[in-house]
């Protein structure tokens, strides 16, 4: 009989301490209600996040709150795991394994979330899930390179369409430079012919008249000495 009692202690002591070693590590804690989930869902569940550095772990709350109290972390209330409890140990990137989760509660409708802790902090199960919603590390890391690749892309567009717009404008520029000097240098060539004959156009339209006029004063004069 003691050796019996003996013996599940001695199991108890070794749950606890995997769960402490377990619950020091994890970068997430999510306390689940299975009840109502065949093992046959529970095992698909855990070999689903297995390769996304998490695992599914059932044992009585007995355990998990005393390995809790352990790594000093106490739950609210007389009884905060109450029922049937499935824990979530996330150990890598949190959003992945909260995604299969919130997958299997979907596909199932049997599990549900009681709470979890994550960066020391309690979240109720209704955060829990809205985390669950969020972009996964690898999405993330995507967007952010997108975004990063646009505005270079961008701007090797942009770089391209002055460099080309460099060259056009020097194109144009010398084309209408081409153009201006052939409109100058023929002006000065016709001005320079005109100026020497317009010279003397202009003394004999002046000098006929006076001369009329002179001519006519005579002849007036002439007459009047007749008379």
């Amino acid at each position: 009989m003691d050796t019996k009692i003996s013996a599940n202690r001695q199991k108890k002591i070794e749950i606890v301490a995997g769960l402490n070693e377990k619950i020091a590590r994890a970068k997430a804690i999510i306390f689940t209600n299975y009840q109502g989930a065949t093992h046959k869902q529970l095992e698909a569940l855990k070999r689903a996040i297995k390769p996304m550095e998490a695992e599914y772990i059932v044992a009585k709350n007995s355990l998990i709150l005393r390995a809790l109290e352990e790594n000093k972390i106490k739950l609210e209330g007389e009884n905060p795991l109450e029922g049937q409890t499935g824990t979530l140990m996330i150990y890598g990137d949190v959003a992945s394994p909260l995604k299969q989760l919130a997958k299997t509660i979907k596909e199932l409708g049997l599990l549900n979330v009681k709470l979890g802790i994550m960066e020391n902090k309690f979240l109720t199960g209704e955060q829990v899930l809205k985390i669950s919603a969020l972009p996964t590390r690898e999405v993330l890391l995507a967007q952010i390179a997108a975004g990063l690749k646009s505005p270079l892309s961008g701007l090797h567009r942009a770089l391209s369409w002055n460099l080309q717009k460099l060259v056009m404008a020097l194109g144009t520029v010398a084309k209408n430079k081409s153009v201006v000097t052939a409109r100058v240098v023929k002006p000065t060539i016709e001005t320079s012919t005109e100026v020497p004959i317009s010279e003397p156009v202009a003394q004999p339209t002046t000098e006929p008249e006076q001369t009329q006029s002179e001519n006519k004063g005579e002849i007036v004069n002439s007459e009047g000495g007749e008379n």
